[in-house]
Formats: structure tokens, C-alpha cells, sequence
């Protein structure tokens, strides 16, 4: 055998350790669950939602030609379309009436066309009808809108099959526009209720597209920013183990609470500027992409009451701030159990799958289209706050921003509380294994 054989051999034994092995399948688990989920998530949103429908069930609209037909016996929806369309009882242009009943069904959104009378005689003088939209704003993920954007597509799926009606039946000579678009559907005939207020040219697709373009960057920011603190301060108690340094700070006449307490809050310091910088750019990254690619946004979040003021902005960055001191107390304490320098660089990975975990439920799921599961596991973990500070607060949701805001709070003292009784104990100096209750426990000494 070869010396570079050996040297190779020996390397891969120092660094396949059992706990690099055990992160790395724990993150194979975590890709394959949130892939599941995300996956589930994209099925969800392109089936067909349960919508209202104002249509004549059995009326005549061009022949024989019926849209409730159409939708339930020529598609591929099939008995599912049954099953999901709710035939409303307002009547086509009674706008105050269709939204008051999609109020009291609990109807998120509703197709309408003419009476089959009215309907059959626009069709006669060869004139175009309009299929009004409506729609009931909810906060999602970010599939969670898609189903505006699977209701327009019904509209195509009618004007399809009422072209090959006409064409079929009434010959040549008609307007080409109206043979090929009976059925229209324009922005000014798209409504949408948000928090109680009717806004018109606009979709919940709209609405979703523009507050994520706004949000987006704030978990991957924050993601970022507790991976590379808690690398920062792991690192760092790892090297003074290794130097000696901390076993000659810990001899000084310095209280341990002033120690631990010093240390968290420099480093909070430092990732909150850090987190500020990381904003800038990526708002500036998101900015130009959005812009080069979608133009100038027709949502005005002003407009629908989502604009964030001045106490906004100071919410997110406290709860910014709280939890990169949550997340300096979990490093601290996982820290103290770091023999050196290079051991201590396998102990940001559980810190990295707890950052990771809140910041794909939130981009895909959000918290207001999560589960009950999902939300008690994001909400339990102190990073997802921030993450969510931002959107919560666009929809006017204080109590979440509070209630997060009061837990980090507390999660962060309890870890301060603990690392400063790891600081007063003996393991950080003679380690774990030389520990007298680990030895109790263990019935070594």
C-alpha cells in the first residue's frame, strides 16, 4: 500500500464521522419529505377548485350547447367537475349579491354567465359575451393561487367547444372574433374581494405574485444569515478549546453571565448587519429580476391596504434580531460540546436543518396555507418567525408577529440560561465524557 493510500484512508476515516454521516441522511430525509410536500402541494393546485358557477344547470345556450355540460361530460375534470362546481342562485351582473352569497357558502371564487335567453340571443346577432370573475383573496403559498389561474383556463375550455358548436352549425360569414371567442373575459370583468373591499382588474395570482416578489428574499436572507453566524461562533468556541483561550477566560474574575451575554450580543451585532446588508443587496437582486422580466406590477399593495410603515419595519427587525440571538444561544450551547476546531464544524449542520426546514414550508406552503402540523412545527422553531414577519404583517396579522416575537423572547433567555450553567460546570473544560453527571448516568468515573 502507498503512502498517498494511506494518507487518503486516513482522511476519509476523520472525515466520515458518525455525526457527518447522520446530517448527511438527515438531509436526504428532509429533501425527500419536502419534496413530498411540495409535490403534493403542485397537484393540489392545478386540480380543479371548488368554484361557484351562475349558469342555467339545464338551459339551452346555443343548441344544444351547455357550459355545465361541457364542463362535467367533455373534459378531462370529469365527475370531479360535478362534484366541485356549486350552482349559485344570484343572478348574472348582480355583483353585490354573488359576493354576499360567496360570503355565505364560503366560496372563494365564481364563474358567471348570462341567462341562457340572453346568452342564445348574443349568439343569434353573432355578438360576443363577457364571463365575469370573482374572486376572495386568502392568504397562501405560493401555489396556493394557481386555482385563479386554473378558473380562467375554463374559459378557454368553453370558448373551444362553443367554437366547434358554431362552426359546425351556423356555416361561414361570422366574425372571426366571435367565432373564435364567443366567450370573453377581460381584466375589468375580474373581481376580487381583500379584506372586505372590492377591487376590480385584479386576481389572487395578482396579489400572490407581488407580495412574494416583495418577500421572498427575507427567508433565504435570514437562512443565510443564521448559518453563517452559527458557523462564525461554533467555530469560534471550537478554536479557543483548541488554543487554550477559553480555559484562560474562564480562570478571569468575569462573571459568566457577562461572558456568555457579551459574546451573544456582539455576535447578534454583527448579524443584524450582516441581515441589513444581505436585505439591501437582495432587494436590489430582486428588484432588477422582477423588473427585467414581469415590468412595472398593476398591484398596488398601498392600494389593498398591504403597504408596511415605519413600525412595520421595526417588528422585522426585532424579530431579526431576536432570532439570531436564538440562534447565538443553540450555537453556544452546542459549542460547549466541541472538543476542537475541526469537530466543531460538524455542529452547525443541525443548526443549518433547523434554518432550512421554516424557509422551504414557508416560500411553498406559507403559514396561513400550512396544516395544523406544519404550523406548530414552524412556529416552534424560533428562526421561521422572521421569516414570516414580513407577509403576517402585510395581512394586518399582528398577533402572530407579537406572539413569535414573545416566544423568541423567552426561547432565547431559556439558552442564555443554559449556556451560562454549561459555562459554570466543568464541561467546557474536561468535556462531556469527564462530566460527574454523565458519568452517574453512564456508571463510568
Amino acid at each position: 500500500m502507498s503512502h498517498m493510500t494511506s494518507i487518503i484512508r486516513k482522511e476519509v476515516r476523520e472525515l466520515l464521522t458518525p455525526g457527518s454521516v447522520i446530517s448527511v441522511l438527515v438531509m436526504v430525509v428532509l429533501f425527500a419529505g419536502l419534496g413530498g410536500l411540495i409535490g403534493g402541494e403542485v397537484d393540489s393546485a392545478a386540480e380543479l377548485p371548488t368554484f361557484g358557477f351562475v349558469v342555467d344547470e339545464d338551459g339551452k345556450y346555443y343548441d344544444d350547447w351547455n357550459p355545465y355540460d361541457v364542463l362535467c361530460n367533455e373534459t378531462n375534470y370529469g365527475a370531479e367537475a360535478d362534484s366541485k362546481i356549486i350552482l349559485m342562485d344570484s343572478a348574472y351582473g348582480d355583483d353585490e349579491a354573488i359576493l354576499a352569497e360567496m360570503r355565505e357558502k364560503g366560496i372563494t371564487s365564481v364563474l358567471a354567465l348570462p341567462d341562457a335567453d340572453s346568452f342564445r340571443e348574443s349568439m343569434t346577432n353573432g355578438t360576443q359575451v363577457t364571463m365575469k370573475q370573482y374572486y376572495l383573496y386568502e392568504p397562501t403559498g405560493l401555489f396556493g393561487t394557481v386555482s385563479s389561474s386554473v378558473l380562467s383556463s375554463v374559459v378557454s375550455i368553453l370558448n373551444t367547444s362553443l367554437s366547434q358548436e358554431i362552426m359546425s352549425s351556423a356555416g361561414t360569414g361570422l366574425d372571426y372574433d366571435f367565432v373564435t371567442n364567443p366567450i370573453v373575459s377581460g381584466t375589468n370583468d375580474v373581481s376580487t374581494i381583500v379584506d372586505g373591499k372590492v377591487h376590480t382588474g385584479i386576481t389572487p395570482s395578482d396579489i400572490s405574485n407581488e407580495i412574494t416578489s416583495q418577500t421572498l428574499m427575507i427567508p433565504i436572507v435570514i437562512m443565510i444569515i443564521i448559518m453563517m453566524v452559527g458557523s462564525i461562533v461554533i467555530s469560534s468556541m471550537g478554536s479557543e478549546k483548541e488554543n487554550k483561550t477559553l480555559e484562560t477566560l474562564l480562570t478571569m474574575p468575569i462573571k459568566r453571565t457577562s461572558i456568555v451575554s457579551g459574546k451573544i450580543v456582539a455576535a447578534a451585532i454583527v448579524g443584524l448587519v450582516y441581515g441589513l446588508a444581505y436585505m439591501v443587496g437582495m432587494s436590489i437582486y430582486m428588484g432588477s429580476m422582477t423588473g427585467t422580466i414581469a415590468g412595472s406590477s398593476s398591484v398596488n399593495l398601498e392600494d389593498l391596504g398591504m403597504s408596511l410603515d415605519i413600525l412595520d419595519w421595526f417588528l422585522i427587525m426585532v424579530s431579526m434580531f431576536l432570532a439570531i440571538v436564538c440562534a447565538l444561544g443553540i450555537c453556544m450551547i452546542l459549542g460547549a460540546f466541541a472538543k476542537n476546531y475541526k469537530s466543531a464544524q460538524t455542529m452547525t449542520m443541525p443548526l443549518s436543518i433547523l434554518a432550512m426546514i421554516p424557509m422551504f414550508i414557508i416560500m411553498f406552503t406559507g403559514w396561513y396555507g400550512s396544516g395544523g402540523v406544519l404550523q406548530a412545527i414552524t412556529f416552534a422553531i424560533p428562526f421561521s418567525h422572521p421569516m414570516m414577519a414580513m407577509q403576517a404583517l402585510m395581512y394586518g396579522d399582528m398577533t402572530l408577529v407579537l406572539g413569535g416575537i414573545a416566544y423568541m423572547a423567552v426561547f432565547a433567555l431559556v439558552s442564555i440560561l443554559i449556556t451560562v450553567r454549561l459555562y459554570n460546570s466543568d464541561i467546557l473544560i474536561t468535556g462531556l465524557g469527564q462530566n460527574k453527571y454523565v458519568q452517574s448516568l453512564t456508571g463510568r468515573k
